[in-house]
């Protein structure tokens, strides 16, 4: 798959735990080996997932693995859920398949290995079940978990997340008109985002100030990465080849954007059934005005893929980090999946109307329908089950994925977006911009003496605090080989001392007199990070607070 950086990532996650870092920002290794603050930028959620494997006894390779089995059940689940709340069960475990077997489903492991964004698939549904919750039964406990599928999402994959607010808003109003405008509504739904914006605010806080630090704007928003190469064209919903390859300009793309010849069709069905159904009965519920705004969301989503919506991307600055407005199948994902999985629901509704009292025994209509759905689900399985296979299979190991040159060369050259940005940069064969750095130039130790005499023992050497006792006979510049980005602070005998950087790679360099130094480093919470983290905190233990009291009460009242 493109993106095999989470064997790695899921390595150094594990080092820093071990380290005693309950959530360790920063990471060793990466970055040609000068290191970078990864998990202050991207998201950390699955890697804990799968962390938590990896401590029951499996290896890095099958834990990584196991993260995305898991993601696959968990959407199901969560969209049989929603659907058979609105429905019926056989329209449920209808939308759970169609969910499951979506071609960017596939395209997401198999091709582009994009494990965050695979996964936030397996929250949405959570996040629009925790909605309806709350909407139709309004609480604080509703809210909690409205806002914690939130925070989940953010912690999952937080430019997913923001998109996924605009079709949170149009629910919230769908709601709010069924609610006839309840104030209590409104109030818990906004505590909700509340909670979530909260939980998650020690990622994602830091991750927004800090990014003017790095080259993520420069290698994430502009170049290959633009926006403006990666609109879908409508053609290429009907068809596109299946490839591994990758996206680009026109309809020259390496990997499929159609939607599924099944989807559409069983779409299309349920829009006619619809008509029917609502031209026979002449009544609107709730589950039938959920179909029409899921519709016109499935529209929606579709039109934010294709070059029809570039006025709207030209506009909004903070939709240029999503890179390929392609991202917004992860929508049309879901929203054609419960429109397709609505056609059972219209179909029972209109056979168990008409055709019962016309002389049909109910216990063949009945056995006809399910095995109408039970033909719809086996033939979903089978006809893209093909899709979901690898290019090809190797044999490799946990070691093997991460050595020092795996690390430090291979995996750093195909990710460094979070490195500071005043490193210096050049220009590839494809006129992106790339770190100026061979691989001559790796660091072989932590540190090295630039000019000057002196005996140097390592105390301690982890990801965030390093400590090195120093017998200089004469004056020294030390350079620490690690990246100064805001937070690394130098202390000598135990006195701030300032910091130089000014350098090709803008490594930690500083100054240190005759005699017996000890010389440490440490990377400390920067002040949004202090703020950050005190959000979040404060929000967890709010809620198991208000947990615990309304337990206590209930308790209270049941005796």
């Amino acid at each position: 798959m493109h993106d095999d950086q989470h064997i790695v990532r899921l390595y150094l996650l594990d080092q820093g735990l071990r380290q005693g870092y309950l959530y360790p920002r920063w990471v060793e290794g990466l970055g040609f080996g000068f290191g970078y603050p990864l998990y202050n930028f991207y998201p950390p959620l699955v890697y804990y997932l799968a962390e938590v494997f990896h401590l029951l006894g499996f290896s890095l390779i099958w834990s990584i693995k196991l993260v995305f089995i898991f993601g696959f059940y968990l959407g199901a689940v969560g969209i049989y859920l929603l659907v058979k709340k609105l429905t019926n069960r056989s329209s449920g475990l209808l939308s759970a398949t169609l969910y499951t077997y979506f071609f960017y489903h596939a395209v997401l492991i198999y091709v582009r290995g994009a494990l965050a964004e695979f996964f936030s698939l397996a929250i949405l549904p959570f996040v629009f079940l925790t909605l309806d919750n709350l909407a139709n039964e309004s609480n604080w406990k509703k809210g909690i978990f409205f806002g914690v599928s939130l925070a989940l999402l953010i912690l999952s994959h937080p430019l997913i997340a923001l998109p996924s607010m605009i079709f949170v808003v149009f629910l919230f109003l769908f709601y709010l008109i069924k609610s006839k405008f309840s104030f209590k509504f409104v109030y818990l739904f906004i505590s909700g985002i509340f909670v979530g914006l909260s939980l998650s605010a020690f990622f994602w806080l830091p991750s927004f100030v800090e990014r003017k630090f790095t080259l993520t704007d420069t290698i994430l928003t502009g170049e290959l990465a633009s926006y403006k190469l990666h609109y879908i064209y409508p053609q290429q919903f009907i068809y596109s080849p299946w490839g591994y390859g990758g996206s680009a300009t026109g309809l020259a793309d390496g990997v499929t954007f159609q939607l599924g010849k099944i989807h559409i069709g069983l779409a299309i069905l349920s829009i006619i059934l619809s008509s029917i159904y609502f031209i026979k009965n002449k009544k609107i519920n709730h589950a039938t005005n959920y179909f029409l705004l899921t519709t016109l969301l499935l529209v929606i989503s579709l039109f934010m893929t294709t070059g029809y919506s570039s006025f709207i991307w030209d506009r909004f600055k903070y939709l240029w980090y999503l890179q390929f407005p392609w991202r917004f199948l992860t929508f049309t994902a879901i929203f054609i999946s419960i429109v397709g999985g609505y056609c059972l629901f219209f179909m029972f509704r209109l056979l168990e109307k008409y055709l019962e009292p016309r002389g049909l025994k109910i216990l063949l209509w009945q056995s006809i329908y399910y095995l109408f759905v039970i033909f719809l689900i086996l033939g979903t399985i089978l006809v893209y089950n093909k899709y979901f296979k690898p290019q090809r299979f190797f044999y490799t190991t946990d070691k093997e994925r991460t050595s020092f040159d795996e690390i430090v060369w291979h995996i750093s050259r195909t990710s460094y977006e979070f490195v500071p940005k005043e490193v210096k940069t050049k220009k590839s064969e494809l006129n992106t911009t790339v770190l100026d750095i061979d691989k001559k130039d790796l660091p072989k130790e932590s540190y090295q003496v630039l000019n000057g005499q002196a005996d140097v023992k390592k105390i301690r050497n982890n990801f965030g605090e390093k400590n090195y006792l120093i017998q200089a006979k004469t004056p020294i510049k030390f350079r620490l080989n690690t990246y100064n980005f805001p937070g690394w602070t130098a202390y000598l005998n135990r006195k701030k001392i300032p910091i130089n950087d000014i350098n090709d790679l803008k490594l930690i360099t500083v100054s240190l007199p005759v005699g017996r130094n000890d010389l440490k480093f440490i990377f400390e919470d920067t002040k949004v990070r202090n703020i950050a983290n005190s959000i979040s905190i404060s929000t967890f233990v709010f809620i198991v607070i208000l947990n615990l009291f309304q337990h206590l009460r209930f308790s209270k009242i049941r005796s």
